[in-house]
């Protein structure tokens, strides 16, 4: 029993890895097939001379690019030995939230004020959430030409 135990834990560890590896392999093959849905997305528009539905629909992949890129750089992270943030996946998930209230006005001419109502508040939710996240880590950060000191700049 006391042999099975290291073993186990070699294999749950490799499992983790083999696990990070397939991740990482889908996270290029979705960040490709959506950088060539953008372009399709362009073109599109340009056939259909809808250049502000156009815009909107791929400000809306943009995003998803944008959150791919997110993922990838903290996957990159992990496997270089550092640790996961949660407020990467908050920050995803603010992103998606953003790209649906983009597409509203696009999937439906005429959203009822629910449907904006629910979005508005997942997105004001899911702010909240990080923005606390964010400074129980300590992780906000002076911006230039602001007056005030982050609290880890004084050590």
């Amino acid at each position: 029993m006391s042999r099975l135990i290291p073993r186990l834990i070699g294999v749950l560890v490799w499992t983790r890895y083999a696990t990070h590896i397939v991740t990482s392999m889908v996270l290029v093959f979705a960040t490709g097939m959506l950088g060539i849905y953008l372009f399709y997305e362009i073109i599109e528009a340009a056939h259909a001379h809808s250049l502000i539905e156009g815009f909107l629909r791929s400000l809306a992949v943009l995003l998803l690019l944008w959150t791919m890129a997110e993922l990838l750089d903290t996957e990159i992270a992990f496997l270089n030995g550092k640790k996961m943030d949660v407020a990467v996946f908050l920050e995803v998930a603010l992103i998606v939230v953003v790209r649906e209230v983009i597409l509203l006005p696009v999937e439906e001419p005429h959203p009822t004020p629910e449907a904006v109502g629910i979005w508005v508040v997942a997105a004001f939710l899911l702010g909240v959430t990080y923005f606390v996240v964010r400074m129980a880590a300590g992780k906000f950060v002076r911006r230039p030409g602001s007056s005030e000191i982050p609290p880890d700049a004084t050590t």
